[in-house]
């Protein structure tokens, strides 16, 4: 009869402790978990995504003012955009744009029992470099602009009207010119004063003879006289 007496109560506090383990641990483990989530977590991506999204193990409860999604730069900015949309398992929020680096991710959602469950992660945003663009030569070259249908055909006389392209040659035309002026008036110079000298001698010479034969006529006068 003891041992039945003491066997009885130690039964019953067994039988209580694990009903007290049950209690407790089976809300625990009923609650929903995130499954999925875009960008994953601990993930480096090329550029900032457009919308966050999170995926559970069981349907969300859709009570906005419990589901709560911020997006938080490294500046301490939270870029979230508007109020999450609950389809389901999936919960989305959109993005607002954002420079490159380290994003946290915090979210609470209400479980499909009821229970509000939250947590956070974090991915990272690389800077994208900006390839430059060189211009190619047929970019640079200046192209000449086709002539339009309105634009009037030029006639044959407006072609022999316009100027010419023998404009360059006036400036050597007017130095050759002016050389063989100044070469005519020269050798007119020197034909001048030859043709000067030329009589000076013959008048000189003339000169001379003439008074060559007036000394010889006085002299033959006195001889006749006598």
């Amino acid at each position: 009869m003891r041992r039945r007496s003491f066997f009885l109560p130690g039964l019953a506090a067994l039988l209580l402790t694990a009903g007290l383990l049950f209690a407790v641990v089976a809300p625990a483990a009923a609650h929903d978990e995130i499954v999925s989530s875009s960008p994953e977590a601990g993930s480096t991506i090329g550029g900032v995504p457009e919308e966050i999204s999170l995926t559970f193990s069981g349907e969300i409860l859709t009570d906005f003012s419990a589901v709560i999604i911020e997006v938080v730069a490294a500046d301490g900015q939270n870029l979230s955009s508007g109020n999450p949309i609950i389809d389901g398992t999936t919960v989305t929020q959109a993005v607002q744009p954002g420079q490159a680096g380290v994003f946290t991710v915090r979210w609470r959602v209400v479980s499909s029992d009821g229970h509000p469950i939250s947590n956070e992660y974090q991915y990272t945003v690389e800077a994208v470099a900006v390839p430059t663009s060189t211009p190619t030569p047929e970019a640079t070259e200046e192209q000449t602009p086709e002539p339009s249908a309105t634009t009037p055909a030029t006639t044959s006389g407006e072609m022999h009207n316009g100027p010419s392209g023998g404009g360059e040659l006036l400036p050597v035309l007017a130095v050759v010119s002016g050389v063989i002026v100044l070469g005519g008036a020269l050798i007119v110079v020197l034909m001048v004063a030859r043709e000067r000298r030329r009589r000076d001698r013959a008048a000189a010479a003339a000169a001379s003879g003439q008074g060559s034969r007036d000394g010889n006529t006085g002299k033959d006068g006195p001889a006749d006289a006598s």
